[in-house]
């Protein structure tokens, strides 16, 4: 893999990472806020606790006043009483007497009332101090988690933009200015190649694109998202072999198409196969298709370490529809395979 691309990608796990502890630092105000918010809703409740038993007392010694004007009236028209000269006057005072009863035993219900009340409302504040209490000390655990986790990112923050600094320093400045004209809008500028598909878009990639990745020829782009690509080969899914009438005996294999330039007159398409714990390659002339020879079979090897040489020195190709190599391959290519194959070699010259 291209020097400059590594550390990419590595850089780029570092900028994600930065990007992911600078929003968390960012959050902590909104979070406190939060946190205090909820203390809010406590402290609310037993205010409006406090609030409410205060109302019920102004409302008792409201009612006791009452009482007490009600009973000097009484005790007035008692007074009165006594001096009046007709039965007219008398019973007009006698009147007074009894409503001034009647209202003063009105008040003393409604004070039996409000001291049942109160007693609901000292319940209620008891029960939101106790809240408050405990709310309180969960949001003050809550904070100091907050700080601990702002703190933490804090010091991550500066090995990683130390470390960033110290990557950048040491890739190519043409690499580093595409990498961070991409980020800037993408969000990432470097991308893994994994079945023909670019991982950042999700977009197919030309077969030559991905050829020229799978071989390292050069710094490749993707067409539809413009981020660099590396391919890791380990993440590449194995290859499920067809035949023309579908799936054959024996399930998945793991294959290769790779362009051996060097080899025979034309240079070779060779098919490098995993299946049964051996491996195997074909070869086919590039120019005609035509088999050549005999296929060569590895037990107890894969094709990446059984044929390694070739695997290394190839130019790396990639069919969208495998061919069945033991029924459709035996003497020659398919033409559509070959015309496949011979696309994605463009500069091939005869060497006859």
């Amino acid at each position: 893999m291209n020097p400059d691309l590594e550390k990419l990608i590595d850089l780029q796990k570092v900028d994600v990472e930065i990007a992911r502890l600078n929003a968390e630092v960012a959050a902590l105000p909104k979070r406190m806020q939060a946190i205090e918010a909820e203390l809010a809703d406590d402290k609310a409740r037993v205010e409006k606790a406090k609030a409410a038993i205060k109302a019920n007392e102004q409302a008792r010694r409201g009612l006791e006043s009452d009482i007490q004007t009600q009973r000097d009236k009484a005790s007035k028209y008692r007074d009165q009483s006594s001096s009046v000269k007709t039965n007219e006057q008398y019973k007009a005072l006698m009147q007074e007497i009894q409503f001034a009863e009647t209202q003063i035993r009105g008040f003393e219900d409604k004070i039996l009332d409000k001291m049942e009340e109160v007693e609901h409302l000292q319940a209620d504040l008891k029960k939101a101090e106790a809240d408050l209490k405990a709310e309180t000390a969960e949001i003050e655990k809550e904070k100091e988690e907050a700080r601990a986790v702002t703190a933490r990112d804090e010091q991550q923050l500066a090995e990683l933009n130390a470390r960033r600094n110290d990557l950048r320093s040491h890739i190519g400045e043409s690499s580093l200015r595409h990498y961070d004209r991409v980020s800037k809008t993408r969000g990432t500028g470097i991308a893994e190649a994994r079945g023909q598909r670019c991982m950042g878009c999700q977009v197919m990639l030309r077969p030559q694109v991905y050829n020229d990745v799978l071989s390292g020829n050069g710094a490749q782009v993707c067409d539809s998202c413009n981020r660099l690509l590396y391919y890791v080969p380990e993440n590449e899914q194995p290859v499920q072999e067809k035949s023309k009438t579908g799936s054959r005996a024996g399930g998945s294999v793991e294959r290769a198409w790779v362009y051996l330039e060097e080899l025979g007159e034309n240079g070779v398409f060779a098919a490098f196969v995993n299946a049964k714990g051996s491996s195997s390659m074909r070869t086919f002339d590039a120019a005609t298709g035509k088999a050549l020879g005999a296929p060569v079979v590895h037990k107890g090897q894969a094709y990446k370490q059984a044929f390694s040489e070739y695997i290394s020195k190839g130019r790396h190709l990639w069919l969208d529809n495998q061919p069945n190599l033991e029924h459709d391959c035996k003497e020659e290519l398919p033409a559509d395979i070959l015309d496949e194959l011979q696309r994605q070699i463009p500069d091939r010259t005869s060497k006859a």
